[in-house]
């Protein structure tokens, strides 16, 4: 045992450690997602089936093994149906991250701290309703119905008219963002979390259901009793006095804009256990299926591509177009090579006229990371090469069958007699011709002019490979 982890050391190379860090920051964020409430169970769940999986797969039990692999295909849509909201959440944090990061951060709220506290309280005092949303780093207009844009600096007058029982918008929340009200008689989403809700009313279960969602602060003045409850990070509290609530404004505020962030001491201090957690998993899971010393060896068939062979010259046919190559490797290089990406390339810049060998070497294949070369099957191909000229040939018709009775033939005249095509240069020009499509002379009976394609002979070719035609006249007499 320990002269296997002395070898497993003592290969590990500069790509494993990068390797091994992607890793653990990819299963860190999920670890940070997973603590919220409704993800932590589920987090459980997989780690148990994570480890019946594993221990079936160490034993050899294939029919669990088959089964788990399945429900794990199956899963990962459920995760993804079940925590839709979460995952538009994140993916909307991303977006907005480089925009975010970049905006001037907002550090005067001490007076809108003020301001909003000496209004709730007097909201509070004279048992008028209000939900107040203080917009964080989250999005929220998609999870917000109606409102009317205002765009006003904050001020106690303006939050008491709003919420003015005789005003009509005075049911809806105000958005605040910077220092501004946005907007105002807008409709939150509902919370279904009965436990938290409990004998409260409308606007709580509204201040519930956004903070559910987003990372907004919700403050709710209750219309019965007067009481204020703060809503943030899907949990709903009532506030005891105003020092209460100016603490809970204070510490949103400080939390989401920070004035000053020291980022190197977050990341070393924040998160601990789910760092060591993240890095341990990771090279768990390396040490498991990204880390393998038994080489093994494959063979491919793959295609052979002819490069830089100039325009004037012309490879005679048959010519090899797939080769046998054998690669060594280990399980984890294989699967992440792609054998499309395989190719053997021939260089044909050097071509000589007449018979040609080229010899395969290491630098005919380009070998992915991690693979070595074994062998190339064959060793070397045979090509007979030609340089290509243009000549002009004869035109001829090609016909079949016999006129009909009665009518005799007269003369065949073709356009043009004669043509210019390209044919390599070995070939006797005075033996080649180019002829008709076939035409059947069993249907004419009068004097006709057919227009019809040309057939050149093999390995020679049209100029710039345009298809060329030519008019056949056929002048018939009648008896």
């Amino acid at each position: 045992m320990l002269e296997h982890i002395q070898g497993l050391f003592s290969n590990i190379r500069v790509i494993d450690f990068i390797d091994i860090g992607v890793i653990a920051v990819f299963i860190y964020m999920l670890l940070v997602w997973f603590e919220q409430a409704r993800a932590r169970f589920v987090m459980l769940g997989l780690f148990i089936l994570g480890s019946i999986y594993t221990l079936a797969r160490l034993f050899g039990l294939y029919l669990t093994t088959i089964v788990f692999q399945a429900f794990f295909a199956i899963f990962l849509i459920i995760v993804v149906i079940i925590f839709q909201d979460e995952f538009r959440r994140f993916f909307e944090r991303l977006a907005l991250w480089g925009l975010i990061r970049n905006k001037k951060r907002f550090t005067s709220f001490d007076k809108n701290v003020d301001m909003l506290t000496n209004a709730l309280v007097d909201l509070s005092n004279k048992k008028i309703g209000a939900l107040v949303v203080i917009k964080g780093k989250d999005y929220l207009g998609r999870h917000i119905e109606g409102g009317l844009p205002l765009g006003g600096l904050i001020s106690q007058i303006m939050l008491e008219a709003i919420f003015n029982p005789l005003a009509p918008t005075h049911d809806g929340a105000v958005i605040i963002e910077e220092g501004r009200i946005i907007e105002f008689g807008c409709h939150l989403p509902l919370s279904m979390n009965i436990r938290e809700i409990g004998h409260l009313g409308t606007r709580h279960a509204a201040a519930l259901g956004l903070a559910e969602r987003t990372d907004a602060l919700c403050i709710v003045v209750s219309e019965e009793r007067g009481t204020i409850s703060v809503a943030e990070n899907g949990k709903i509290r009532l506030l005891k006095d105003v020092a209460a609530l100016r603490i809970s404004l204070e510490d949103f505020y400080r939390k989401r804009f920070p004035q000053r962030r020291n980022i190197l001491s977050e990341l070393l201090t924040g998160h601990i256990l789910e760092k060591l957690t993240a890095l341990s998993l990771a090279c768990g899971l390396w040490m498991v299926f990204g880390h393998t010393q038994d080489i093994i060896r494959r063979d491919f068939i793959i295609p052979i591509e002819y490069r830089n062979l100039a325009s004037e010259w012309i490879i005679a046919e048959p010519k090899p177009k797939e080769a046998t190559v054998a690669l060594s490797g280990t399980e984890s290089a294989f699967t992440l090579m792609d054998s499309k990406d395989l190719k053997i390339s021939l260089d044909m810049s050097k071509v000589q006229e007449g018979n040609n060998e080229f010899l395969f070497s290491k630098d005919s294949i380009r070998q992915p990371p991690g693979i070595s070369l074994v062998d190339i099957t064959p060793e070397k191909v045979a090509l007979e090469a030609y340089r290509i000229v243009n000549v002009s040939i004869p035109v001829e018709a090609a016909v079949s069958g016999r006129l009909p009775f009665g009518v005799s033939l007269v003369a065949i005249k073709i356009e043009p007699q004669v043509i210019s095509i390209i044919a390599p240069s070995v070939l006797k020009t005075s033996l080649l011709k180019a002829t008709t499509e076939d035409i059947d002379l069993r249907n004419i009976n009068e004097t006709r002019s057919l227009t019809v394609k040309l057939i050149l002979p093999p390995q020679a070719r049209f100029i710039d490979d345009k298809q060329q035609e030519a008019k056949v006249t056929i002048e018939v007499a009648k008896k």
